[in-house]
């Protein structure tokens, strides 16, 4: 194995909670130095936009909406750019409980941290912006920082390989919001949290008929370049190569007096029907970027911040060079899942997807007592399997890498026990295998959907429980679930940047598993302390060709009491 793949997989071991030992972090919370959860550029100007609070019944259906090719694209201008933002990265509630208000967004983070950062690049856009722009997205004001401008011949070098009406959407994760929390299992969630991010602006995206396509043939020095991260007025020579810009990113990285952002990806935003063709940085894009000016200067977020070695030696060991742009491999896909006459959804409404991404919340005390369909169950687990044009799995160019095992507590119609839904079929020897033969591996004969089967029947309810770190969440709803990634050889076939898109794709599922949830009138949750190795010991797994890397419960959630909702905007401080 490399050195990077071989830190890749020390971190991950070494982050690993046990009975007797959590992942090292901080002893207590250090609330003096509370990040701040709201980054600003100084001396950036700011673009304000509109903020389209939904009425009641407004904008496609959400069952209608994530099909492609069932809604016009809408035109690209400030309204749908504004649409796009306030549906993915904007705040989506305040809540108070006696004490200061926080802040709720659209895409969900481990905590409540939100590291996640968001940019946009684009070319011009009506009524927004009359040059090529790179601007940073303020969550507080849902405006746009301008951080720098640059020609409109790089703009059309940079679009070349892109559909028409295409905007770039960057996304950047700062590990100390994170880790002032969680220390060093944070980057874990950093990465979980940037898959969050990601299905959010693929559902946003589909409310607007368009699409959202991971870039993700760039390398992280060049997601760094685009969005900033070279010194402002900084080297004028050429195109320069990408170990230069690594260096660059490293240098920012190390600086003392920032708050380290990791640059993570672009995803292009696209009317659907189309597709990028390819995207790479040509000399003149590399050459314009870093020369560039640069505006404004980034609030620094605490006053004190706490460095983590191992954090830090993985987010440099999975740093990302430039690759081949890669389709979905030979694998086979799923037909499409959706179109069972038996589905429950025929005789219910679809609700709006855009009132459905504004309510969403994680869940804080689940109700014992609630059980949900089998249907409901089924119809869930369906939405989070790859077929052609869903999404958000439309998003990313790799075939599924990551299965669930479910634990199943309150379904009517469908016996307690441990259950597996395997979400690509080419790997369901290989887990077969792996698991042992401890295991039934019945298919229901109910209509379930394909790739699932229960392995063990039985109440498991302590068991989810106690593996989930003792939280009462994940044995109080209808079911809980341990996402199982292919996990050696995975990063081994692919490079060890790949750890963080595994960890995305979790997040992916755990975005779909939160929306499924509030179609049905339910409440998801995303866990992410967990005992690694006793949880996997659990489904007969051993070894490190196969990791948990996450876990989420669904039910009826129960009333929250002395607790005050509050509308998104106008913001509140804190």
């Amino acid at each position: 194995m490399s050195q990077e793949l071989n830190r890749v997989i020390a971190y991950h071991e070494a982050t690993k909670h046990t009975f007797t030992k959590m992942a090292p972090g901080p002893r207590t919370i250090d609330w003096e130095n509370e990040p701040e959860p709201f980054r600003r550029y100084r001396g950036a100007p700011l673009i304000e936009l509109a903020r389209p609070e939904p009425s009641p019944g407004e904008g496609p259906a959400y069952d209608l909406a994530l099909a492609e090719g069932n809604l016009p694209p809408r035109p690209l201008d400030i309204s749908s750019v504004s649409q796009l933002l306030f549906d993915s990265l904007s705040i989506s509630a305040w809540r108070r409980a006696g004490g200061p208000a926080w802040a709720l967004r659209a895409n969900p983070s481990s905590g409540n941290l939100h590291p996640t950062e968001g940019y946009l690049i684009s070319g011009p856009v009506s009524g927004l912006f009359d040059d090529p722009t790179v601007a940073h997205y303020a969550p507080k004001e849902h405006g746009l920082e301008v951080r720098g401008r640059f020609s409109e011949k790089v703009w059309q070098d940079i679009a070349s390989g892109l559909p028409g009406g295409t905007v770039l959407v960057g996304l950047t994760s700062i590990p100390w919001r994170e880790s002032w929390k969680y220390g060093e299992r944070a980057y874990r969630y950093l990465q979980i949290n940037l898959g969050h991010a990601l299905a959010a602006i693929s559902f946003a995206s589909a409310a607007l008929g368009w699409r959202a396509t991971l870039l993700d043939g760039l390398g992280t020095g060049d997601v760094a370049l685009l969005l900033g991260a070279a010194d402002p007025g900084g080297p004028q020579a050429g195109e320069g190569s990408q170990e230069k810009i690594n260096e660059e990113v490293k240098d920012v990285r190390a600086d003392d007096e920032a708050d380290i952002e990791l640059y993570d990806c672009i995803v292009a935003v696209h009317p659907q029907g189309r597709s990028p063709s390819g995207f790479a940085l040509s000399g003149p894009v590399v050459a314009e970027f870093r020369r560039l000016r640069w505006y404004g200067v980034p609030d620094r977020l605490s006053p004190r911040r706490v460095d983590w070695p191992l954090l830090a030696g993985v987010a440099e060991a999975t740093a990302k060079p430039p690759t081949p742009s890669r389709g979905k491999s030979a694998s086979p896909v799923r037909p499409d899942p959706f179109g069972r006459e038996a589905s429950s959804d025929l005789h219910r409404p679809s609700p709006s997807l855009r009132e459905l991404i504004r309510q969403r919340r994680s869940a804080v005390v689940m109700n014992p007592a609630f059980s949900m369909s089998r249907d409901d169950l089924y119809r869930s687990l369906e939405r989070t399997v790859c077929a052609p044009g869903k999404f958000p799995h439309n998003l990313h160019p790799w075939t599924p890498q990551v299965h669930l095992a479910i634990f199943v507590h309150r379904v009517l119609g469908l016996d307690r026990g441990l259950y597996i839904l395997v979400r690509d079929p080419d790997h369901e020897d290989l887990l077969r295998s792996s698991m042992g033969g401890a295991f039934e591996w019945e298919r229901p004969e109910d209509g379930s959907p394909e790739g699932f089967h229960r392995l063990a029947r039985g109440d498991f309810r302590d068991l989810a429980r106690t593996l989930s770190c003792r939280q009462k969440i994940a044995s109080d709803g209808c079911f809980s679930l341990a996402m199982i990634a292919r996990f050696r050889s995975c990063l081994e076939e692919r490079g060890p940047w790949f750890y963080n898109r595994l960890l995305w794709e979790c997040g992916i599922v755990g975005q779909t598993l939160y929306l499924e949830a509030e179609r049905r009138g339910l409440r998801g949750c995303g866990i992410g302390c967990f005992f690694d190795d006793p949880l996997s010991s659990a489904l007969g797994l051993s070894g490190m060709d196969w990791q948990i890397l996450y876990s989420f419960a669904v039910g009826r959630e129960a009333p929250l009491q002395n607790m005050e909702t509050l509308p998104g905007y106008p913001a509140i401080d804190r």
